[in-house]
């Protein structure tokens, strides 16, 4: 969940979730930095993005739109259904790396699964 507060910003962000309990990711949300139509890519791979983040080997592309119509900075912009969903089951950790040709904006962490 976020506030959709934010004091940095990307083209991309990369991070991991860790599961308490079994969950399933179907779709994703983001606060983009500009309006208008734009192209998102999501990728995943399981484990962490630790030293992995330098390489395409064991990501896959899950969710590519070359118009998604972006909404301004503090605003959700919501994406729809993933082509697949992801499982992870208590316990796991899954990474994944969301992309936007209209850049992302987000409130700057302190330490990972925080």
């Amino acid at each position: 969940e976020t506030t959709y507060e934010f004091n940095l910003g990307s083209s991309g962000s990369m991070f991991s979730v860790k599961a308490k309990r079994d969950i399933s990711v179907y779709s994703f949300a983001l606060n983009s930095n500009l309006r208008g139509l734009g192209t998102v890519k999501i990728y995943t791979r399981a484990g962490s993005y630790i030293n992995h983040d330098q390489s395409r080997e064991g990501w896959e592309l899950i969710y590519e739109n070359d118009s998604v119509n972006h909404s301004r900075k503090g605003k959700m912009t919501f994406l729809g259904n993933l082509a697949k969903d992801i499982f992870l089951p208590s316990g796991s950790t899954q990474s994944f790396f969301v992309t936007s040709t209209n850049g992302l904006v987000y409130k700057g962490g302190e330490k990972e699964f925080s």
